[in-house]
């Protein structure tokens, strides 16, 4: 499977959120890439720096007042739901 490789068509011009999605994305083909003995911890450092993404940037949708009734923040919770998911699923072997 061929990993997600960045393009400047994703640059929103901030700084802080262009290089979260550049690390986004390196971790994503960290797991694409790891030989199975790896893939669970690559799984989990992606998972993990997502989380902390989501946060970050749900904290900022909340202090500029974006949108009060935020999907997007729905989004967020919703994938890092499937993530954790796939962590549970890797733990007990199913590395599928």
């Amino acid at each position: 499977m061929p990993a997600l490789a960045w393009s400047d068509s994703f640059v929103l011009d901030l700084a802080a959120m262009d290089d979260t999605h550049r690390e986004f994305i390196d971790l994503l083909a960290t797991v694409v890439n790891a030989a199975d003995p790896d893939v669970l911890s690559a799984w989990q450092a992606l998972v993990s720096h997502t989380a902390d993404h989501f946060e970050r940037e749900n904290h900022w949708m909340r202090s500029t007042g974006f949108a009060k009734s935020n999907c997007h923040s729905t989004q967020h919770d919703v994938i890092l739901q499937i993530m954790r998911e796939g962590d549970k699923r890797g733990q007990a072997g199913d590395l599928g």
